[in-house]
């Protein structure tokens, strides 16, 4: 027996608490939605990245080969977005205000002539998609055991829990300030610690999905004397059910009600996709005579329905005005397109589009957009056709490396269907909003995502 084996057991999990720790807190402030919170999670990532390394170096922690075809893949689009802020390409590459501006100002005028308008923009937004990659690569290779992946989806799932209260809380009692520190504008939606109600249900529903995966692996197991209820009498079952599945019903309704109550139509209706995705997953093989899978699946449907009953009146206000928001986005989406068929093949710079979009932007287009509330066109303008279609293809392939556990998987599939279902809700999403770009939900995506991948290698050992 190998006398450091247990000692490098303990410094991954002490490693994998940290870099769960990372992601919980980045939620505060404002999903890490400014300057200096998202330094302080890259920061802190990069610290618990550098100790793994440390420890793989000395072999006291075994290391993993992540998927090689999304790891190729990622690192092709870090390497474009770094060469869009490099002055050292050819000078036609460049982005076109540049030429402008030298013709304006004459050819003894210096400018950068880089492909993006805003090297520092491109930079930083490079530091925090490198982060998110950090995140995945250590969640991946801390990830491998089954019990650190319960754990962290338990640790998830009551995160879910204390910002759906927070939410609520500050939501009815009109909080005008961020934990009592920072001031935040009070208003009648929950959006718990997040600058806007669309990425906290981004964010909420990944959480939800992590108590749905919670909850399963107690209630689905056949065996489980917990919920090997008598037939005999349906009151007693009632009751031995309630005493037995009262904290994961309570989970669900508490988190429902708070994504109902954010009002947020795109994070509903991608929630619902991606709950209806994971029961379909679990339940696809095994269906038949599984009395757990048919009780959570009761569960969940008691659980929306009695939140969308008591809270969904602002989201059927908000679904009713969908008309005329969505037509300013049509608008948005046209002038975007425009601006990507203008330089389809190297786009305008990786984190830009802020400052790119606005020599785009026409007196049909009312509203402030410095986000296209779409990822994908987004992705499109930022860094051109070619890379665009390598950064979704890493997604697409953590989500085939999920597909292939779940189908070689026959005893707990959970962790593979969930890294499906949270693939799911953040694709979806994205074509109406903007969450992934917010660093708490980025990252929460990208534990997930770590944590289902590990469990889906092939020979990993399922509890």
């Amino acid at each position: 027996m190998n006398p450091g084996a247990g000692q490098g057991s303990r410094l991954e999990a002490g490693l994998l608490a940290l870099l769960l720790l990372g992601v919980v807190a980045a939620v505060i402030p404002f999903g890490s939605n400014r300057e200096w919170s998202w330094s302080v999670c890259a920061l802190f990532m990069g610290v618990v990245g550098v100790a793994w390394s440390a420890l793989a170096l000395l072999r006291v922690v075994r290391a993993w080969q992540p998927p090689l075809v999304a790891s190729v893949l990622f690192l092709l689009v870090c390497a474009w977005a770094w060469l869009q802020t490099w002055a050292g390409l050819p000078s036609d590459w460049a982005h076109p205000l540049w030429s402008l501006a030298v013709s304006a100002l004459g050819t003894g005028s210096e400018f950068p002539m880089t492909v993006s308008l805003a090297a520092d923009d491109g930079m930083t937004a490079l530091m925090r998609y490198a982060a998110y990659g950090l995140v995945f690569f250590l969640a991946f290779q801390l990830g491998q055991d089954p019990n650190r992946a319960a754990g962290v989806v338990r640790w998830l799932a009551i995160a879910g829990v204390v910002m759906a209260g927070y939410g609520l809380a500050a939501c009815f009692g009109q909080w005008d300030r961020l934990l009592g520190i920072w001031p935040f504008e009070a208003r009648t939606v929950v959006r718990g610690t997040f600058v806007n109600r669309n990425s906290f249900a981004t964010w909420m529903g990944l959480m939800l999905l992590c108590a749905l995966a919670l909850s399963w692996r107690h209630v689905a197991p056949r065996r489980n004397p917990a919920y090997q209820l008598p037939s005999s009498d349906l009151a007693q079952r009632l009751e031995r059910f309630l005493v037995s599945a009262w904290r994961p019903l309570l989970m669900l309704l508490l988190m429902s009600a708070a994504l109902f109550l954010s009002g947020s139509r795109g994070g509903f209706a991608a929630t619902l996709a991606a709950t209806l995705v994971f029961l379909s997953a679990l339940g696809w093989r095994r269906w038949r005579g599984s009395t757990g899978r048919r009780v959570l699946v009761a569960m969940v449907v008691a659980a929306l329905v009695c939140t969308f009953w008591l809270t969904g009146s602002g989201l059927m206000k908000r679904l009713d005005r969908s008309g005329a928001d969505m037509a300013s986005r049509v608008e948005a989406y046209t002038l975007v397109a425009g601006g990507i068929d203008d330089n389809p093949a190297l786009g305008f710079g990786y984190g830009t589009f802020a400052d790119s979009f606005r020599l785009y932007r026409d007196e049909r287009l009312r509203a402030h957009f410095d986000k296209a509330h779409n990822t994908y066109m987004e992705n499109l303008f930022e860094l051109g056709w070619p890379v665009a279609l390598a950064q979704f293809a890493v997604i697409a392939a953590l989500l085939l490396t999920c597909l292939r556990g779940w189908r070689r998987r026959s005893v707990n599939p959970v962790y593979p269907a969930l890294g499906i279902a949270a693939t799911v809700l953040v694709a979806v999403h994205s074509l109406v909003d903007f969450s992934l770009q917010i660093p708490a939900t980025a990252m929460a995506y990208a534990l997930i995502m770590g944590i289902a991948c590990a469990q889906s290698r092939r020979g990993s050992i399922y509890s």
